[in-house]
């Protein structure tokens, strides 16, 4: 177990360690919980798949390909109560104009190993500049449902910070309006929002793979970070944090396996859990 040290309204809380992921979900990049389990898949390059896991251990449970769907560079999950979102718009060249989200029926996914996917096609308001450029500022790997919109949260690699975009939940080609932006002195790679407990909770990591995560209440629908906003580290060392999902007050994120054979650093795929009560 790794202690946490929290910051802000949250008292000292604890991190646990799930398990290590099984190696088809080593490059996992999206995480929810429906119905008692996760669901993730992975990034860029790799199958049009969702992997239900076990949140007890991480085993893989189930398996559902998205017939119609191509996975160029996955990065995120959300849902809403009747679909399941898949955000396929990383761009770490800032060079896409396929930028898309798939959306599922939950009816569907729950009755079949294999669905067809609505498209939400897209393309930033802001943007005129697409020359092949890496560490982008127009990557994303993160989004939420938030009341009758999908809001994206930018990766900034140059900056180090993250713009708000918002989009319609229904099939179809839009322009991405922009909304906020902040400051976070990192990359955010995922993202999930509670409804009841009306709180936004980022995950990411510093340039040197030091993740933390950043909690976000008061946020409305034209301003996402004009509430309270509070970023905090894990105590985890080198984890390449990707994702995260709550149930009640139970927060799950998963890491992605890194390698860096020149340092001679590695860290593994992994599952984790921590609790955020509210004082």
């Amino acid at each position: 177990m790794f202690l946490f040290i929290g910051t802000g309204i949250y008292a000292q809380t604890d991190v646990v360690e799930v398990s290590n992921l099984e190696e088809q979900i080593e490059e996992t990049s999206g995480l929810i919980y429906l119905d008692g389990r996760l669901i993730t898949h992975n990034d860029s390059g790799n199958s049009a798949e969702l992997f239900e896991i076990d949140p007890m251990d991480g085993r893989i449970l189930r398996t559902v390909t998205i017939t119609n769907a191509e996975n160029t560079d996955w990065e995120d999950l959300a849902q809403d109560e009747d679909y399941i979102y898949i955000g396929d718009f990383g761009n770490f060249n800032g060079n896409r104009r396929d930028l898309r989200i798939y959306r599922i029926s939950k009816t569907d996914y729950i009755s079949s190993d294999d669905v067809i996917a609505e498209t939400i096609s897209f393309n930033y308001e802001d943007q005129s500049d697409f020359a092949n450029m890496p560490n982008s500022d127009w990557d994303a790997e993160a989004f939420f449902v938030f009341e009758n919109t999908l809001i994206i949260l930018t990766k900034q690699w140059e900056s180090a910070g993250t713009v708000a975009y918002k989009l319609p939940k229904t099939s179809g080609n839009y322009v991405a309006e922009r909304l906020d932006s902040y400051q976070v002195e990192g990359l955010i790679t995922g993202a999930t929002y509670s409804d009841i407990q009306q709180r936004l909770v980022l995950v990411g990591y510093s340039r040197l793979l030091l993740p933390f995560f950043v909690e976000i209440t008061g946020l409305s629908d034209s301003a996402i970070f004009s509430g309270v906003v509070s970023k905090t580290s894990f105590n985890l060392g080198i984890a390449q944090v990707e994702s995260i999902a709550h149930f009640e007050n139970t927060y799950f994120f998963t890491s992605e396996k890194y390698v860096n054979s020149s340092f001679q650093i590695e860290s593994p795929s992994r599952l984790f859990f921590l609790s955020l009560n509210q004082k």
